[in-house]
């Protein structure tokens, strides 16, 4: 009972060991990388096996294929007499066959008697003949003929050393090549697998907290680089929107946190006064407006948050964007005219674009609106349109190099903008609106003041085919 018990706890071990190799990815390259080595040399002997074994076997049973098809020609063709001659005199000058011929007297050529149990020709048997006191082995058939029987056989000891020579060193070659693989495979598997495992290290320092981690990019530039890069530039882009979310929250905990608080001020103190001074008209529209402005904030970030998804209903449809710009003129001169700044617009040729007029619209408005506010009174402004968008150019104060990428952030505003009304989604917008159309916005020194370039890459259709469609 104890060995059974045993042999049972041995062979759920190795079962176990097995089943534990198997899943890992070292033993699978490893088997999978000794396996293709051992098939290719086992193919590679096979081939020259054939090319030297096997052809000196082939050559040999050509030979006694031609030989028996002669001595039968001969017999039929010649005299008794006449065939034991020329067979004697071949028997004799054949050193790598073996001949002989019996009949109902006696047997001629190198063998005293024909061995029993030879096989009819074409098939080959294998027979010892003791040729004075030495053994030898040789593989032959008989042939019959009209007044006898014909062997033709060639020494197979040779052939045979040869093969067992052979397969010994196929052997040794299958040994030596199962070592090789084991070791080169577990060596090339564990480099390989090194890799992997940096990528994997780097992923749970990552997973701990550390945004900060990169995989590292050696000088090889091989495919585990190339995926290396893109993790790293996958893992620059995820930190770039941790720290635009943790930018927008306290953006956002910043700027309405003000309006919150006069909100709470005065309800706080409507309540404890409520009973002597109840809360007029003109109250309650103070704190309507208070919550409007909250209100449209949020609205314009679900909006931005739309268009940079791509999830905003748009239609796309041939609009005339100096037709846009004109509106927008209309709707922004009060506003400039309070400030008594100088508006004007200059239009290009006709132009006509694929997109969205509302979103074209808005985006041109924001432009606008944010060059009034921050141009001083008396200041100039000007819009301008092209055969790809728009440009607003303002003599204001203009944006400084190190922050122009940073207002095209939601919710970021200099610090010499936040005494003046906004919660900075305009350029944001404008930008969204802009990739929306697959197109792009730039800010430009205007030397002095700002240059707003809004470009949108869509279908531009030429003034005079546009002129003939709008005429039908």
């Amino acid at each position: 009972m104890t060995f059974p018990r045993s042999l049972k706890q041995s062979v759920a071990l190795v079962t176990g060991w097995l089943t534990k190799q198997r899943a890992s990815f070292v033993w699978r390259f490893t088997l999978l990388y000794t396996a293709l080595l051992i098939t290719l040399i086992a193919v590679a002997f096979f081939v020259l096996y054939q090319l030297s074994v096997g052809e000196i076997s082939r050559s040999y049973q050509q030979q006694i294929q031609f030989i028996t098809q002669q001595q039968r020609v001969f017999n039929q063709q010649m005299s008794p007499a006449e065939y034991l001659t020329q067979f004697t005199n071949q028997a004799e000058q054949l050193s790598n066959l073996i001949l002989a011929y019996e009949d109902k007297n006696a047997t001629y050529g190198r063998l005293t008697s024909l061995p029993n149990h030879i096989t009819s020709c074409p098939t080959h048997t294998t027979f010892l003949v003791d040729n004075s006191n030495d053994l030898r082995l040789y593989s032959g058939c008989i042939e019959s003929l009209s007044n006898g029987r014909l062997l033709v056989a060639f020494d197979d000891e040779n052939l045979y050393f040869l093969q067992t020579q052979f397969l010994r060193a196929g052997v040794l070659a299958l040994l030596l090549t199962l070592g090789l693989g084991i070791l080169s495979g577990r060596y090339l598997s564990t480099q390989f697998l090194s890799r992997i495992k940096h990528i994997n290290d780097t992923a749970k320092i990552i997973q701990s907290g550390d945004l900060g981690a990169r995989v590292n990019v050696s000088d090889r530039q091989d495919e585990f680089d190339l995926l290396a890069s893109y993790i790293n530039r996958m893992l620059n882009q995820l930190e770039d929107s941790f720290h635009a979310v943790s930018g927008v929250t306290d953006a956002i905990a910043h700027d309405l946190r003000t309006p919150l608080g006069r909100l709470r001020l005065r309800l706080e103190s409507h309540l404890t006064t409520l009973p002597e001074h109840p809360i007029n008209e003109s109250q309650l529209q103070e704190m309507l407006e208070e919550l409007d402005h909250i209100l449209t904030t949020f609205s314009a970030m679900l909006e931005l948050s739309r268009l940079e998804h791509k999830q905003a209903h748009s239609h796309f449809n041939l609009v005339d964007i100096n037709q846009i710009a004109e509106d927008v003129i209309d709707l922004i001169q009060p506003l400039a005219q309070d400030k008594q700044q100088a508006l004007s617009f200059i239009a290009s040729r006709p132009c006509y674009l694929q997109g969205d007029k509302t979103l074209i619209f808005r985006a041109m408005f924001n432009a606008l609106e944010n060059a009034c506010k921050y141009t001083p009174s008396g200041g100039v402004i000007e819009l301008l349109t092209t055969t790809t968008g728009f440009i607003v150019k303002d003599n204001g104060p203009g944006i400084p190099d190190e922050f122009k990428d940073q207002v095209l952030q939601r919710l970021f505003r200099l610090e010499s903008s936040r005494t003046s009304p906004g919660y900075g989604l305009g350029f944001p917008l404008i930008k969204a609106i802009a990739q929306f159309h697959h197109g792009k916005i730039e800010l430009k020194d205007n030397h002095p003041g700002l240059q707003v370039q809004v470009t949108l890459h869509t279908l531009s259709q030429e003034s005079g085919l546009i002129g003939t469609q709008t005429q039908e």
